[in-house]
């Protein structure tokens, strides 16, 4: 089954929803330029459609004048430095000076942009399913930053309101993929079939993000699956 994914049915309320952001919070943020198609296939000749839609409105969104918010594929492949982490197909789109990483899981075959994950630099093996798209992520965080500056909050907590999905109680603990063989769920049984015993399996199906995930052990954090909603971890 090919993953599709579904960007497309929101990137216009997540275009929307920045702009207010903007708008309403001047002093904390301004939308970055948008970039030409030529620009955006010379860096991904497999961009969809949808997140080019995107793309061509605004590659980002400073924040405060210094910090940034970025989705220019152009700047958000991951780099050399990563030791570690979700696979060079991913786009990170936020770095905090707390640590985290946020990131877009990219589908290496199709080039379509998926869920939104975040890891934290204090726990190698936990990691938050933050949201199921990156449209969802934005209309989410436009929302959160404008009833934080409603209610008063100042600074951090108005800028980056998505930070608190480390707070969460609570975490879904992922299966050693050895306990999972046998299933009669065919899909969960495809992905199993080129994954080694000692990996660890979260099954994001279902769930309502943001999930914190505890893997249990440090690796490569990989999603598979037809909606690459499976996350696992392998040993390095």
């Amino acid at each position: 089954m090919e993953w599709e994914s579904t960007v497309a049915t929101s990137v216009e309320d997540a275009i929307e929803a920045l702009r207010r952001m903007e708008r309403e919070l001047p002093d904390y943020f301004e939308l970055e330029p948008g970039a030409t198609d030529a620009e955006l296939t010379e860096a991904d000749p497999l961009l969809p459609d949808d997140v080019r839609a995107l793309l061509r409105v605004t590659t980002g969104v400073r924040v405060r004048g210094r910090d940034e918010v970025v989705f220019d594929p152009r700047r958000t492949a991951i780099g050399s430095e990563w030791m570690w982490g979700p696979g060079d197909s991913t786009r990170v789109i936020c770095s905090l000076g707390t640590g985290d990483h946020f990131f877009v899981d990219r589908d290496p075959g199709t080039g379509a942009w998926g869920a939104v994950f975040s890891q934290s630099a204090d726990y190698f093996d936990a990691w938050v399913y933050c949201a199921g798209s990156l449209p969802e992520f934005l209309v989410d965080w436009a929302e959160q930053a404008l009833a934080r500056a409603a209610a008063g909050d100042e600074g951090f907590d108005v800028c980056f309101p998505f930070e608190d999905v480390w707070n969460l109680k609570g975490a879904l603990a992922g299966t050693r993929v050895g306990d999972l063989r046998g299933t009669g769920d065919a899909e969960l049984a495809e992905a199993l079939e080129a994954l080694p015993d000692d990996a660890v399996l979260a099954d994001l199906r279902g769930l309502e993000p943001p999930v914190k995930m505890d893997m249990k052990g440090e690796g490569e954090f990989r999603r598979c699956g037809a909606q690459r909603l499976f996350a696992v971890a392998t040993p390095e």
